[in-house]
């Protein structure tokens, strides 16, 4: 089953849609992962076992010509170690420039909702999974728990990983001159990027979701905005929308840094107003990226 990402949702209305998946253990655990994330979903291919792979790894297969890593989901989360091959269903998913394939034990549906709609993990009940997921949606009567698919690739592959650069701080004196607004729900990757932004000069104001920013926004303004796009209360797209159509700001710049990197999610973000969008973990991209419109000659 493939995925038409254009007709989706509209953009920066804080909406978007999960894919519920099943992993069947000592009972029917309920999974979610974003949509955008998604390229399609397969019948468990022919695949060919790796040496020395993470134990999670069962091997590649080849999928529309492109050599992809089939990941036992269940055995990552420890919630068993087998499943049937003739049953089982493969998400391809793309993100962080990386494909892969997780490998569930059945589907259900696509929902849409809010990023308001999800809640903190801490109200799983087995936590036993807390370390795994972002949040929850309750649907009907089921919780649905979304998974960090980000972080599960990212320690299977730690390639993928984003890691501090060497920063150039020659630009140290002009880059003071400046404030930058960060919003990244990830405690981990927030630290990372304000960290380095800070040791190149920068001035860096961070926030763990979109709301925040936009209150502070509607008290001050920087001089440019880094944002991700997956975050709760209020994601990339709304702050961007937000900013442009009610704020009626039309010259602050607005980079996207999120691992949803596609000529798609780039083509509708820059639709609505963002002036750049650059896929995780190019993190040296990115600060490149704030030199262009903040220390350029004439920016000063």
């Amino acid at each position: 089953m493939a995925l038409d990402h254009d007709i989706l949702l509209e953009v920066g209305t804080n909406e978007f849609e999960v894919v519920e998946f099943i992993i069947e253990a000592d009972k029917n655990y309920y999974f979610g992962i974003n949509v955008a994330k998604v390229r399609e979903i397969i019948r468990y291919p022919e695949v060919i076992k790796l040496p020395n792979a993470h134990p999670s790894v069962i091997g590649t297969a080849n999928i529309r010509n492109k050599v992809i890593p089939i990941i036992n989901l269940a055995h990552w989360l420890n919630l068993k170690q087998d499943f049937d091959p003739k049953k089982a269903k493969v998400i391809i998913t793309y993100f962080n420039h990386q494909y892969n394939g997780f490998v569930v034990d059945n589907m259900n549906r696509i929902h849409r909702v809010t990023w308001a709609d999800i809640k903190d993990y801490s109200t799983i009940a087995d936590f036993r999974l807390a370390d795994s997921v972002l949040g929850v949606i309750q649907i009907d009567n089921r919780l649905i728990q979304l998974l960090d698919f980000e972080k599960i690739a990212a320690e299977i592959n730690p390639n993928t990983k984003m890691e501090h650069i060497e920063i150039d701080r020659s630009n140290y004196n002009l880059r003071n001159k400046k404030t930058v607004f960060l919003a990244e729900d990830s405690l981990v990757i927030r630290r990372l990027l304000k960290n380095s932004l800070i040791e190149a000069g920068y001035n860096v104001i961070d926030f763990e979701n979109g709301n925040n920013l936009l209150n502070e926004i509607r008290k001050r303004l920087p001089d440019l905005i880094i944002t991700d796009l997956e975050m709760p209360e209020a994601d990339g797209t709304f702050i961007i929308k937000t900013i442009r159509e009610k704020m009626k700001i039309k010259n602050l710049p607005i980079i996207v840094f999120s691992s949803l990197a596609s000529e798609e999610n780039e083509r509708k973000v820059l639709s609505i107003g963002a002036n750049n969008f650059i896929g995780k973990p190019d993190l040296g991209i990115l600060i490149n990226t704030i030199d262009e419109y903040l220390i350029k000659e004439g920016a000063v």
